[in-house]
């Protein structure tokens, strides 16, 4: 994870070195990103580097977990905007990911989608995310018809978001692997959700 001086860091400082690894990774894939190349994108010395960070994956897995953070406070706004339904939330939450996806899409950033994905769900599983994630299961616990209705405890939320993130990644990818051509609207994504609906009523 980030070390401690990149969390000291102001935010601005922040957004610019995430930004700087962000960008490399629309020209490169992650195998052929190195530390210079985040070194000479961010404008900040190696020793700088790695005063934030251990290595390149402590620097990728930081920029993923912002991302996450930013789709999960997306995810809220939709889910506020659906009449604190769960599932129609993540619906249009996928909408907005393929457009965010889109907007941005290259053959290099397609290249890093499979390790993206492995990095998303290691980061919410995470040690350093937990205390993050604990807070949003009871966000959704407290604000969704389904929490209060159908998944009356914790564990039971857990388990249907995590089958909820590792479905929508599933369906990002199967969708990318005909190089987005654009993201076709005949996805199973919402049939696949109608059963973890059903699933839970």
């Amino acid at each position: 994870m980030a070390l401690e001086a990149f969390h000291n860091l102001k935010e601005r400082k922040k957004r610019n070195v995430l930004g700087a690894i962000s960008s490399c990774l629309k020209k490169m894939s992650y195998d052929e990103l190195s530390v210079n190349d985040i070194v000479v994108e961010a404008d900040i010395s190696r020793g700088s580097f790695y005063n934030y960070f251990t290595d390149k994956r402590d620097a990728v897995r930081c920029l993923i977990e912002s991302r996450v953070k930013n789709y999960f406070d997306m995810w809220f706004e939709v889910i506020k905007e659906s009449d604190n339904k769960l599932f129609d939330g993540i619906k249009k939450l996928y909408d907005k990911i393929v457009n965010i996806l889109s907007d941005e899409i290259n053959i290099t950033v397609m290249k890093n989608l499979k390790f993206f994905s492995e990095f998303v769900i290691e980061t919410v599983r995470s040690h350093r995310f937990k205390e993050y994630f604990d807070n949003i299961i009871q966000w959704f616990m407290n604000n969704t018809i389904e929490g209060k209705e159908f998944l009356n405890t914790e564990k039971k939320m857990s388990n249907v978001i995590d089958m909820i993130i590792i479905l929508v990644l599933n369906t990002i990818l199967a969708e990318t692997n005909e190089k987005l051509k654009p993201f076709s609207e005949n996805t199973d994504l919402e049939y696949k959700l109608s059963v973890i609906e059903k699933g839970i009523k």
